[in-house]
């Protein structure tokens, strides 16, 4: 476990590098319009990424473990890669008719590359999960190594060939879209076969039947989940602008690279967790996650406390004066990761007990607080007032999580789902 966590966090440590640096180099490059454009795409490709979580990877990363023998794992592969190709093809096909007729003619562009770039990061994130859930935890290392060094040697040229360049973002969407492709091949070449279609569809129809009590319950936890910690971003677009959502994320975007760590331990611990439910390991269940949860509440802690000290010298180099009166913005948003990394911690743990109704129940009291304070916000005509909804839905959320694991703890003989 220990080493596998090293390389899970070694290998997010230089993904959370990369998009920090992408977000600090269209700070540095785009207009507060531009960059609140590219926040919003963003949004909406790590929207598309969670439903993928929901139908794919997360089924994957709980069932393939347990699986009782070799035909039913390569059974899980086939179903699991076919369905993750036409989520794919679906979500890109959508996504891309409503970015051409939301930006219109003058930034077809823009929408093109920015549907390479979510059909990448499609296929990328359904190889990671695999080649985590199966132990190959170099191969994910030396994959994401390489889409890195594609893509920050891409970008540099950019930089230095033509800094002035307006508009960037069809650039830089191309660029990492690329990147994510040509680094994948390897895992695409090597993965399971997917046989005869008729024999594929059958076994699609039976897994998803079988599943499906559990899945729609996850997809609709991802869509609440949404609603409550990002659903300032498309409502900031539509009542104030993109430069109000580039001020937001602004405030956001120093603490993603401690989201994205975060999501190295749930890549590792998921699978973890639910092999220690199957063999009813109910005390070393707990114990992993009661480790987690304090590591992660206090380095958020510490992070928080050191950038509010360093914050003077930050700043200027930073934002470079776009977005001033920053830090108590930034201050918030660091309030808000401290739940946020709670309730995905315990929430990891829900999942690995298959509980996926009640965590959706839970994301779902979280949204509905979270979309009365943005409405009182948008009233309120105060942009900068949304990120209290976001601080609160987590916290409703995380405190309704807390109640289904003390429930669990309670009804051992119920422990597993």
């Amino acid at each position: 476990m220990k080493r596998r966590l090293i390389l899970s966090v070694a290998d997010q440590a230089i993904v959370s590098a990369f998009n920090f640096g992408l977000n600090l180099f269209l700070i540095r490059m785009a207009a507060p319009q531009e960059f609140g454009l590219f926040a919003i795409i963003s949004a909406a490709s790590l929207f598309s990424t969670m439903v993928q979580n929901a139908l794919v990877n997360t089924p994957l990363s709980v069932h393939l473990p347990i699986a009782p023998d070799d035909a039913r794992k390569t059974r899980l592969l086939r179903v699991f890669t076919a369905a993750n190709a036409l989520l794919t093809l679906l979500v890109v096909t959508v996504g891309g008719l409503a970015l051409a007729l939301w930006l219109g003619s003058g930034q077809s562009m823009t929408a093109l590359s920015a549907c390479l770039y979510l059909a990448s990061q499609f296929v990328r994130e359904y190889y990671r999960a695999l080649m985590a859930v199966e132990g190959r935890l170099a191969s994910l290392f030396r994959t994401d190594l390489a889409c890195i060094v594609l893509a920050v040697s891409a970008l540099a040229a950019l930089f230095v060939l033509d800094e002035a360049q307006r508009p960037i973002l069809p650039s830089v969407f191309l660029i990492v879209g690329l990147a994510g492709a040509i680094s994948i091949v390897p895992a695409c070449i090597a993965s399971a076969r997917l046989g005869s279609l008729r024999a594929l569809i059958a076994d699609m129809r039976q897994v998803f039947r079988d599943q499906w009590h559990e899945i729609r319950w996850s997809l609709l936890g991802v869509i609440t989940t949404e609603i409550q910690n990002r659903g300032y971003v498309y409502i900031a677009a539509a009542v104030f602008g993109p430069a109000a959502v580039a001020q937001l994320q602004a405030g956001r975007i120093l603490f993603g690279p401690l989201n994205l760590l975060s999501g190295a331990w749930a890549r590792v611990a998921r699978p973890q967790l639910a092999g220690l439910i199957g063999h009813a390991d109910a005390s070393g269940f707990d114990a992993m996650l009661g480790r987690a949860m304090r590591g992660f509440a206090l380095f958020n802690l510490l992070f928080l406390a050191g950038l509010w000290m360093v914050w003077p010298l930050l700043s200027p180099l930073v934002f470079h004066g776009k977005y001033p009166d920053l830090e108590y913005l930034v201050a918030a948003w660091g309030i808000a990761n401290i739940a946020f990394q709670c309730r995905s911690c315990l929430g990891i743990g829900v999942q690995a007990m298959r509980r996926f109704r009640e965590l959706t129940m839970a994301t779902i009291a979280g949204a509905a607080v979270s979309l009365l304070l943005t409405a009182a916000a948008c009233y309120a005509g105060q942009a900068i007032w949304l990120i209290v909804p976001v601080i609160a839905g987590e916290c409703v959320a995380l405190l309704i999580v807390l109640r289904i694991l003390r429930r669990q703890r309670a009804a051992r003989p119920a422990f597993i789902g």
